[in-house]
This record gives structure tokens, C-alpha cells and sequence, in this order.
């Protein structure tokens, strides 16, 4: 059963082998989802599993972030913020933010907010954990 899920290679669920009474079958991902989405067939809902670590989506993420302080993040795993907050206080225009937020896209990181890998993010210990961002 778990064999099936385990066949494309999506290690995520190896750690179930055996613990589930049913299939479950793999659904199709929207172009830009960060889960990876699974069912089991004749059942409502669905089961998803976001890898990040293991598979990282970082290439097709089309997600940005503004916290509740007015920092944008354009990656959850990156330390880099920009103030749109101090912007507007500032007298930022609309033009002017729309500026900001696209300097910020185009600075983005290729993956794992610059950091490699899981280990390179927890050896920089320079990110605000998402509880203190709104995540």
C-alpha cells in the first residue's frame, strides 16, 4: 500500500510503511502548489505533504509574505526583509512600492532562501521563526 506511494520516489511518507488501513493514491499538483497532495480513493478530502526540505518547490514559488510589522519576505527560509512599513511612512507612492516589492522579487535567492540545504539554514540562525512573522 505505502509501496505505491513510495514508488515515485517521494520519500516523505517512508516513515508510514504499514501504518495506514488504506491506499492512497497520488493526485495531480497545481503549477505553483508547495504540497504535495495525495487520497484515498472513495474518500473526501485529501492528505498533502510539503517538502520542502527534501524536495524543495523553490523554482516554481510564486509566494510572497508581508508580516505584521510591515516586513516583506520573498522567501520563508531567507533572513532578508525590506521595510514597505518605513516606506510608506516615508511617503512612499504606490509607483514607488511597486518598485520596492520588485527589487526584492529580483533579489530573491535560487533556493532554501540562499542557505543550501536544512543544515545551512540552521547554521545561520538569522531568520525570524514564522510564529513571530504570521505564519
Amino acid at each position: 500500500m505505502i509501496d505505491r506511494i513510495t514508488s515515485d520516489n517521494s520519500n516523505d511518507v517512508s516513515s508510514l510503511k504499514g501504518l495506514s488501513p488504506f491506499e492512497l493514491g497520488r493526485l495531480v499538483d497545481g503549477e505553483n502548489d508547495t504540497t504535495k497532495w495525495w487520497q484515498a480513493p472513495g474518500h473526501q478530502g485529501r492528505l498533502g505533504f510539503i517538502t520542502s526540505m527534501t524536495q524543495n518547490f523553490c523554482g516554481t514559488c510564486n509566494r510572497v509574505r508581508i508580516t505584521a510589522d510591515g516586513q516583506l519576505k520573498v522567501c520563508l527560509f531567507g533572513s532578508a526583509e525590506i521595510s514597505l512599513r518605513d516606506a510608506m511612512r516615508e511617503g512612499a507612492s504606490d509607483d514607488d512600492l511597486g518598485l520596492i516589492v520588485n527589487a526584492a522579487l529580483q533579489n530573491k535567492k535560487f533556493a532554501l532562501g540562499g542557505h543550501g540545504n536544512a543544515e545551512g539554514i540552521r547554521k545561520a540562525n538569522n531568520n525570524r521563526p514564522m510564529t513571530l512573522i504570521g505564519g
